[in-house]
């Protein structure tokens, strides 16, 4: 007994000096201690479940596109000084401004939208002057679209979000209505009907840019839909490879069973169920942008891959929960019962 006591101690020690080199996910090990608890039940070996690849977006070069620099040439004009052009394009091309990221050029973009906007409007210019900034005015409507596509596509914080390798945790739920608002302000710019000052939000994209940066929402949600689709994959070929051997009902022995549902109870519905409905609500609170960025990179000529990741563990959900419905049936047992 001593001796096993030991041995037992070692491969704790063992095991913990390993996990030293990972990041430890809490969420993850409820994964696998249902897996193995399972297992030790049914006296078979848990699943060894391989992680999956880090989520990860095509390079910048690939996504970003390159717009012309449009030169007004009218700079000169008393009337454009007047109006805040002449002012808006100094700033942009001071040191500063050349070496300003995605966020802040889009938010200079619509600025300078609305500047043109009022000195078109205004100021009285003279037909050559209304002439060569009317047409500047429809280049930079045309060009809007591209820079959303390069701040949600190539800009370091917007990248940072979408790539992830760990899982997603609990306390991540403070921070989902921030960046779902921030999709939603990215929506909004993108449905900016042509040449309609009035309707770009008032709301800058510079005041997002950190949340999005520091949170990792979406690319960790994805990983996690990936591993934990993989964990309920392999725990549900367990229990379907061994169902046979349970038995359960009158003068049969149920020990077996009585444990299994007692592994269903105490961890699964107390564990594993409220984790993935934490999921699957994150997913629909964020699905505005999801389906925006899937939208965009496609566009792009390539994917991104989440909804489908999402649709997979939807599936492996249902399929495991089945599994369990058709056991409790089979044991004339309801669901929820003890």
């Amino acid at each position: 007994m001593r001796k096993r006591v030991i041995a037992s101690a070692v491969l704790l020690s063992t095991s913990l000096l390993s996990g030293c080199n990972k990041w430890f996910a809490p969420e993850k090990a409820v994964f696998e201690k249902y897996n193995q608890r399972l297992a030790n039940v049914l006296d078979v070996s848990a699943s060894d479940v391989n992680d999956p690849p880090s989520i990860t977006i095509p390079d910048k070069r690939e996504l970003l596109q390159e717009l012309p620099r449009l030169s007004l040439g009218l700079l000169e004009s008393y009337q454009l000084r007047q109006c805040g052009l002449f002012n808006l394009l100094a700033e942009k091309n001071s040191q500063l401004g050349k070496i300003q990221d995605a966020f802040y050029d889009f938010d200079y973009q619509t600025s300078l939208l609305r500047t043109m906007n009022d000195c078109l409007t205004q100021f009285p210019l003279s037909d050559e002057e209304s002439i060569k900034l009317n047409g500047l005015y429809d280049q930079k409507w045309h060009h809007l679209a591209v820079h959303l596509d390069n701040v949600l596509l190539t800009s370091d914080a917007m990248r940072k979000q979408l790539t992830g390798s760990s899982w997603l945790s609990h306390d991540s739920k403070d921070h989902v209505a921030h960046v779902r608002d921030a999709f939603l302000v990215f929506n909004e710019m993108y449905q900016t009907p042509y040449r309609t000052i009035s309707r770009l939000p008032d709301i800058t994209l510079v005041n997002y840019q950190e949340e999005i940066e520091k949170t990792r929402l979406v690319g960790r949600l994805y990983y996690t839909l990936v591993d934990a689709s993989n964990w309920l994959r392999h725990t549900t070929q367990i229990l379907e490879a061994n169902q046979d051997r349970l038995q359960c009902g009158a003068n049969r022995d149920s020990t077996q069973f009585r444990y299994l549902r007692n592994v269903f109870q105490s961890i699964y519905v107390a564990e594993v169920q409220p984790y993935m409905a934490y999921l699957d609500s994150t997913y629909q609170q964020l699905d505005g942008g999801i389906s925006l960025i899937e939208q965009r990179m496609q566009a792009h000529g390539t994917s991104y891959g989440i909804e489908k990741a999402h649709e997979e563990f939807r599936q492996e959900t249902m399929k495991h929960v089945q599994f369990w419905k058709g056991l409790f049936k089979r044991c004339g047992v309801k669901v929820g019962n003890r």
